[in-house]
């Protein structure tokens, strides 16, 4: 019990009796593994993203786990929470936006490296643990998936042209944020993806890539923040 004083609402008895007290999220940041980084504004590659093979060779997140295998048991796999984009200027050719998400182990990705996103800031004030993750936003080339890699993630975000401020919130297995909503002014949109649990093992990629119906070849610039949590393997 907290300050070690009895909690009248447990009788006692001589059963042991386990209460979570920070679940989640809140328990990774409670032991500094949970993680931010953000970009405030970075330009898309300016193709014709009209199908899903240039949408992953120009993915507009790119993230690579640093850790390396050399460090053992001690090496920090990253599990994705959420990624949230927002649009600041819009595509105006394509009629969907519609996500894929890689994972791949090859040792260099990118053959063309965009925006480096903000060093990862741990959410615990109190937490001076750092990740050593890389992330990069905006004009990103990337090999093609190698014979190891494999892809995880498939749909559509909306079926629409996106307007200036649209909202779209990737989450990885159990929702952060919730409330979808459509403005009453502009038709701005806050749209939640549901996503498959995603875990970044040592020295591996994930990509974001993005494609559209009629998506010809008119950049658009995006807003990004991506929170995961970092711990070893299996603990």
């Amino acid at each position: 019990m907290s300050q070690g004083q009895q909690n009248p609402q447990y009788a006692i008895t001589q059963s042991q009796k386990v209460s979570t007290i920070f679940p989640g999220d809140y328990a990774a940041a409670d032991e500094g593994s949970f993680y931010t980084s953000y970009i405030a504004a970075t330009a898309s590659t300016a193709v014709a993203l009209t199908t899903l093979a240039l949408g992953n060779a120009h993915p507009v997140l790119a993230i690579q786990n640093m850790w390396t295998t050399a460090s053992g048991v001690n090496a920090m796999n990253m599990y994705l929470r959420y990624i949230k984009m927002v649009y600041t200027v819009v595509p105006t050719s394509n009629t969907s936006v519609n996500y894929s998400l890689v994972l791949d182990p090859m040792p260099v990705k990118l053959t063309t490296v965009g925006t480096a996103m903000s060093t990862p800031a741990n959410v615990n004030g109190n937490s001076g643990i750092a990740s050593i993750a890389s992330l990069t936003a905006g004009v990103n080339v990337a090999a093609a998936t190698s014979s190891t890699g494999r892809q995880i993630g498939y749909g559509q975000a909306v079926g629409s042209i996106p307007v200036a401020f649209d909202e779209h919130i990737f989450h990885f297995g159990q929702p952060v944020f919730g409330g979808d909503q459509v403005g009453t002014t502009t038709l701005q949109k806050r749209v939640s993806v549901p996503c498959c649990p995603v875990v970044i093992a040592p020295q591996e990629w994930f990509t974001l890539g993005l494609f559209g119906a009629s998506w010809a070849a008119d950049a658009f610039n995006v807003q990004i923040e991506v929170g995961w949590i970092e711990r070893p393997q299996g603990q």
